[in-house]
């Protein structure tokens, strides 16, 4: 099935099946489907697709004045006009996704004992997923202007912990690599190390960054020059930081782990107690302090990382522990905590680059986004392949919050490199 605005994204049968598998039942003596929808969301919340909810409205023959309306998330790629839509093609971004929900995540993930990601109910390469609407099961999208506090931290620790132990539990109990077993899954998507349209995107970032470092006050133009000079260093190695680590362990990690990909669930006083992970587009096998420090980058200020990398690491590593012992592994043997610090220090310089080049188009403001990745896509070549400064440096230039956020993360990693 090939999405266009004349065709369906779903057939009455996917339908069907889908709440069939949602409701687990045998057969339509259990259930009518009497209709569905599929609504667009209001707003862009990602970059890498179209994002829906279908809106089935289930009867049952046994109660006829019994209704029922069942959500659930849908996403196809993005228009076929669209650049994205060629490097989706390219990269395979979507049919990884796909091919993680159907195939790997039901592997081992199935004795997950919290849930840590949506249910999947259809999988169709290249074409659609319809996931369980984590939002009508309690879940909520925090504001991505807004970085996350501490206890928003701890419970994005506690979950990555879990789902980081079930790719370590795996290749221990069966003694296979993950990637060896699953590597069509795993493949860098976002910058491989060969491809002209990811280096065009890596280049389009860096063009970016160069001209906000421009904009940075507290750096007079010498420091500024040494910077840039730095980070293009930095820039030039960027792909090959973002392979499988030889030196240290790897596990299957999320990739993306920004605001609008985790979604938490509040108690009666409006704290995290839970939370879930969306969108494996960017998945990738590395070391689980790759998601640890991209994550605090992407969502964090650097108070809050000076302040706490080490209860959240100690949280992480914890949590990591009591799962591995559920599983009848130590993870003095599994994971050693000098080990899991030493791959912290040898990859905080990589997430600090890999948060600059990101987070300026994370933090796009909400109409600055929906003009580029939906309204008007064919301003979007240029600048996902050629230059961000236009976008970047005028959001930088007229939006404090923005500014700031970025001048934080660059700032940090100045320090990193030259203080």
């Amino acid at each position: 099935m090939r999405y266009s605005k004349d065709k369906k994204i779903l057939e009455d049968e996917q339908c069907f099946e889908i709440v069939q598998k949602k409701l687990k039942k045998d057969s339509m003596d259990d259930f009518s489907l009497i209709k569905y929808e599929v609504v667009p969301f209001d707003e862009v919340l990602g970059y890498m697709g179209q994002y829906y909810t279908l809106k089935a409205t289930v009867g049952y023959p046994k109660s006829p004045s019994t209704e029922k309306i069942i959500n659930f998330f849908t996403k196809i790629p993005p228009p076929m006009t669209s650049p994205q839509y060629d490097f989706m093609q390219e990269q395979g971004t979507f049919r990884k996704e796909v091919a993680l929900y159907t195939m790997v995540f039901p592997e081992f993930l199935s004795d997950m004992d919290t849930r840590c990601i949506p249910e999947c109910f259809l999988g169709l390469e290249n074409d659609v997923i319809v996931l369980e609407d984590m939002v009508h099961s309690g879940f909520k999208m925090t504001d991505k202007t807004v970085p996350f506090d501490f206890d928003h931290c701890q419970a994005v620790m506690k979950t990555l912990a879990r789902f980081h132990s079930k790719s370590l539990t795996f290749e221990e109990r069966y003694k296979k690599n993950l990637n060896d077993t699953f590597g069509h899954c795993m493949q860098e998507t976002l910058w491989p190390v060969k491809g002209d349209r990811s280096k065009g995107l890596l280049d389009a970032a860096v063009k970016g960054n160069l001209s906000l470092f421009d904009l940075l006050e507290k750096l007079d133009n010498e420091s500024r020059k040494k910077f840039k000079e730095k980070f293009m260093e930095l820039s030039a190695v960027h792909a090959e930081s973002l392979l499988p680590s030889k030196k240290f362990k790897n596990v299957l990690c999320h990739g993306d782990l920004w605001a609008n990909n985790i979604l938490f669930k509040y108690d009666k006083d409006k704290r995290p107690v839970e939370c879930c992970l969306v969108d494996f587009q960017l998945a990738r096998y590395n070391p689980p302090a790759h998601d640890i420090l991209c994550f605090l980058q992407f969502t964090t200020t650097r108070d809050l990382r000076e302040k706490h990398l080490k209860d959240l690491l100690k949280i992480y590593f914890d949590t990591m522990a009591l799962v591995l012992k559920k599983a009848d592994f130590n993870i003095d043997n599994v994971l050693p905590w000098n080990d899991f610090i030493d791959s912290v220090e040898d990859l905080r310089t990589m997430s600090m680059t890999h948060g600059t080049l990101n987070i300026p188009i994370m933090l796009l403001e909400s109409g600055v986004a929906s003009k580029y990745f939906a309204e008007e896509p064919h301003l979007l070549e240029s600048i996902l392949y050629c230059d961000r400064t236009p976008l970047v440096k005028k959001q930088f230039e007229d939006v404090p919050r923005y500014r700031d956020r970025l001048s934080d993360a660059m700032y940090e990693l100045y320090d990193r490199l030259l203080d």
